[in-house]
């Protein structure tokens, strides 16, 4: 008895003849791409001529093609959209800068009024001790001849001694618009 098994012509068949040329394919394979073919397209090729498997590749390609069109027309819109937002983002810079420059000219023009209105206060204080330096007759007569406005100005400076002594000695009707009008305050 020998002890070698037979074979049945299937698994003859793919040891011999199948294995063997499915090695030497992708053998062959390897060896092409270390040379830079590109197999894919090469395969497109071959397949697109066959006839009744090339149906299929020349379908894709146009699939791909389709695709490649909406593709580049989204990318398009997308860089409209880009474009368009980088413009408003830039009139938004713009209108950013303009309204800080005004804002800064308006804080300018609010600290002018500030010191105009302590300059103004001061000069207010300094008649204000003027009146109180001077006699109470001579005072009175100067602030009847002052428009009501300037004179309520002036007398609201005053301190509350002198200001009595003022009051009484102007008229009295003068005397009670001046303290009708600096009680309103």
């Amino acid at each position: 008895m020998s002890n070698e098994k037979e074979y049945s012509k299937i698994q003859w068949f793919f040891f011999v003849i199948f294995i063997p040329t499915i090695f030497a394919i992708i053998l062959f394979a390897v060896i092409l791409i270390f040379l830079g073919v590109d197999l894919k397209d090469k395969a497109k090729e071959v397949g697109g001529n066959l006839p009744l498997i090339g149906e299929y590749f020349t379908e894709k390609e146009a699939e791909e093609e389709i695709n490649i069109e909406d593709l580049n027309e989204t990318i398009a819109n997308q860089q409209a959209q880009i474009d368009r937002l980088e413009r408003e983002l830039n009139q938004k810079e713009e209108e950013i800068l303009k309204l800080k420059n005004e804002t800064a000219l308006l804080e300018q023009q609010v600290e002018v009024q500030e010191e105009s209105v302590a300059e103004v206060r001061h000069d207010l204080k300094e008649i204000a001790k003027t009146y109180e330096a001077m006699s109470t007759k001579n005072a009175a007569k100067i602030l009847s001849e002052l428009p009501t406005s300037e004179a309520l100005l002036h007398i609201s400076q005053i301190s509350t001694q002198a200001r009595a002594g003022i009051l009484a000695k102007m008229e009295p009707e003068r005397a009670a618009e001046l303290m009708s009008k600096l009680a309103n305050q």
